[in-house]
C-alpha cells in the first residue's frame, strides 16, 4: 500500500450552511468527490439573477475535506417572500471552500474548534474613521469544518486574519441571531 493510500485524508463532519461565490457564468462545479479529479455531477448558476432571484445559491454544508466541502442539497432562497425557495441540487456532492461565503456573528477567531481554544482575532473594532466594524463586516473564504464551527480567511480591507469561527450565518439579506 502506498504512502498516499495510507493517508487518505477523512471527511470531518459538520453543520452549516454557506452560499455560492463563484462568478462563473457556468456556474460553481458539484463534483463527485473532494477534488478536481472527480466527475462534475451539477452546475450552481453564480450570484445575481439565479432563478429569477438576485441571490446566490445556497447550501447545506455536512462536511469537509482538504478545503472541499460535501453538501446535501442547494437551493436559492426566496427573500421576498413571494415565491417558494428553488431547489437546485438535492444528494451528495462536494464544491471548493474558495467559491463559499458566509456570514460571521461571533466576535472572535479562535485556534481550533472549540470556545476553549485560544483567541487569534478580535473581530469588533472602531475603524479610523469612527465606524464600529463587526464580524459580518469580513469576507471570508472557507477552509475546514467540524460541527458548527468553520475554518476561515477572514479580510476586511487590509486586515487579514485566520482562524475558526462559529455561530455563522448564510441569510444573503440580513445578520442572524
Amino acid at each position: 500500500m502506498s504512502f498516499a493510500h495510507a493517508a487518505a485524508a477523512e471527511t470531518s463532519v459538520c453543520n452549516l450552511s454557506a452560499w455560492s461565490t463563484d462568478p462563473d457564468p457556468n456556474g460553481l462545479a458539484v463534483r463527485s468527490g473532494p477534488g478536481t479529479g472527480h466527475a462534475v455531477i451539477a452546475r450552481l448558476p453564480p450570484p445575481g439573477g439565479v432563478a429569477g432571484y438576485d441571490h446566490a445559491a445556497e447550501v447545506t454544508i455536512t462536511g469537509s475535506q482538504n478545503g472541499w466541502f460535501r453538501i446535501s442539497d442547494a437551493i436559492v432562497m426566496d427573500y421576498e417572500g413571494d415565491k417558494p425557495d428553488k431547489v437546485l441540487f438535492k444528494g451528495e456532492g462536494w464544491v471548493s471552500g474558495r467559491y463559499l461565503g458566509l456570514l460571521l456573528n461571533a466576535p472572535t477567531l479562535h485556534r481550533g474548534p472549540s470556545p476553549d481554544a485560544p483567541v487569534v482575532a478580535q473581530l469588533s473594532f472602531i475603524a479610523p474613521d469612527g465606524s464600529a466594524i463587526g464580524p459580518d463586516s469580513y469576507t471570508v473564504r472557507l477552509r475546514a469544518c467540524k460541527g458548527d464551527w468553520v475554518e476561515v480567511d477572514a479580510s476586511f480591507e487590509d486586515r487579514y486574519v485566520h482562524g475558526w469561527a462559529t455561530r455563522t450565518c448564510s441569510s444573503q439579506v440580513t445578520t442572524c441571531p
